[in-house]
């Protein structure tokens, strides 16, 4: 496949902006999650962008202009279902360490409020998801955090988004 040029990616670019799509992140607090969010931003992609998570974030200026934030309990997900309606596009960068939290934290955190989160999001008008997880997931694998990162992919596949991309 030929790399585009300059000129066309800045075309499409131009074109998806065009759309005046909206996005949200889950995890935007973490390391990939902050690249993300930085990213999107730069680019000037989405028309809105929300971010999800367990608190706000300190975000000033007219960077972050078109940045909303919601703040959830992942333990009671259902009730913040309004948090992941009206977006075209999610970006899942939800993770924590076994360090952190376990292994029974772990796999609550990387697989099920993944899972979850992937539901509410097509249930509210989602049409593409975007899990960022890892290299070697499988849910054959006999290393835990690979097993979870796979189980969690095979989740999300499940859901039946229009486009999902890991």
């Amino acid at each position: 496949m030929a790399v585009p040029k300059r000129e066309e990616l800045e075309n499409f670019r131009e074109s998806f902006r065009a759309k005046k799509q909206t996005c949200f992140i889950l995890g935007a607090s973490g390391e990939t999650g902050k690249e993300v969010l930085a990213k999107i931003l730069r680019q000037r992609l989405f028309s809105k962008v929300t971010l999800i998570g367990r608190r706000k974030l300190d975000l000033e200026g007219p960077f972050f202009s078109n940045v909303r934030q919601e703040v959830v309990d992942f333990e009671k997900l259902d009730e913040f279902a309004a948090a992941f309606e009206g977006h075209d596009v999610g970006f899942c960068c939800l993770g924590t360490t076994r360090s952190k939290a376990g292994m029974a934290g772990l796999a609550r955190v990387d697989r099920d409020y993944v899972h979850r989160s992937a539901e509410l999001a097509k249930a509210g008008g989602c049409r593409h998801f975007v899990l960022l997880t890892c290299a070697g997931a499988d849910p054959t694998s006999r290393f835990f955090i690979l097993q979870v990162k796979g189980e969690a992919e095979s989740r999300v596949k499940a859901v039946g988004f229009d486009r999902c991309s890991i």
